[in-house]
């Protein structure tokens, strides 16, 4: 009996056997392979809401500490400024032009009341930064005690001046107001005799002068505004929601870095822009810190009351034409997931 042609085709098909689960092992190695490290990063692009500055320490912190990274996302922060109008800034969120975008709350309702789908996901400041800068021995120590004084009144801060003087029975015309700018020189020299700005921003001049200031938060008197609002579009939120999270859970945990580490957080915000004065922008930190985390809820919290407050005051200073469905103004889908909180 001839058993050599047997053994022959037994041994091809052996060879055959292993050579193909040679192949197969090092396709399942390819596919094991295939993590997120070789998943492309989303590229995602965030408008803030003035120059660079530490008002966005958190921001910075998150993408140099690769907080981003982590959640594979390439950040581009661009600055702001007088170019980059609420409309143009608008426009680009719904075109996809950019992602997210950090704006004042009063400014997102009136979007909202112009139909544009553009919503809430997180606030920065909880405390609003605007309030009246006074001299120490002016004898200004409420709002009341503004009768009969001058009075200058920066423009973002109007809607809430007038909501002041209407919460607490004052008459308008009891108060003189001087035309806006951004100089310290009228209040220290006596032209006016209060001055009503973001104590985080053109505040912090009047801290390098050599004069005991006073300071009257409009906030601590029931008009609550939510400032640094983060946003994006309705559009977003649907098509990649995953993303949405991903992004802001990073951001927040670059704020929280940035809150307890806070000279890192300045040598960090000077690499966007070397020519800052560190003591100013170390000074802006310190200031904003507890408008940040108030120690009330966790960094980023929006509640709907004073979403609806914010609403009533903007329709009492006839900044909406009409009400918005405040429901869809934000949404807390994302916080709620980040911080573990039932809905």
């Amino acid at each position: 009996m001839n058993v050599v042609k047997p053994l022959m085709e037994l041994l091809i098909m052996k060879k055959a056997m292993l050579f193909g689960l040679v192949i197969l092992s090092i396709i399942l190695a390819g596919i094991g392979c295939d993590d997120k490290d070789d998943i492309p990063a989303d590229q995602v692009t965030v408008q803030l809401k003035w120059i660079h500055q530490a008002q966005f320490a958190g921001f910075y912190v998150a993408e140099q500490n690769d907080l981003y990274a982590e959640e594979n996302i390439d950040i581009s922060l661009i600055p702001s400024g007088p170019d980059k109008s609420p409309e143009l800034i608008a426009n680009n969120l719904m075109n996809g032009e950019i992602d997210f975008a950090v704006v004042g709350g009063d400014q997102l309702l009136m979007w909202r009341s112009e139909g544009k789908p553009i919503v809430a996901i997180a606030v920065i400041f909880q405390k609003n930064p605007y309030g009246y800068m006074t001299l120490k021995d002016s004898g200004i120590q409420r709002p009341q005690d503004l009768v009969g004084k001058r009075v200058m009144v920066a423009p973002d801060a109007e809607v809430q001046h007038q909501a002041l003087l209407k919460k607490l029975e004052i008459a308008a015309s009891t108060i003189e107001t001087v035309p806006y700018t951004r100089d310290t020189e009228p209040l220290i020299s006596g032209q006016i005799d209060a001055h009503l700005i973001y104590r985080t921003g053109t505040g912090l001049a009047y801290d390098e002068e050599s004069l005991e200031m006073g300071f009257i938060w409009v906030g601590d008197y029931g008009i609550r505004l939510y400032a640094d609002t983060i946003v994006t579009s309705e559009a977003l939120i649907q098509q990649n929601p995953e993303l949405v999270e991903r992004f802001l859970a990073a951001t927040l945990a670059g704020w929280r870095n940035a809150i307890e580490n806070q000279t890192e957080a300045i040598d960090i915000t000077l690499q966007y822009d070397p020519s800052l004065d560190r003591d100013t922008q170390t000074l802006m930190l310190t200031m904003q810190t507890p408008l940040i985390h108030t120690g009330e809820n966790p960094i980023g919290w929006m509640k709907g009351e004073v979403w609806q407050e914010t609403q009533q005051i903007l329709l009492d200073g006839n900044l909406l034409s009409h009400m918005v469905d405040v429901e869809k103004t934000y949404t807390m889908q994302f916080l709620n997931k980040i911080y573990n909180v039932s809905d």
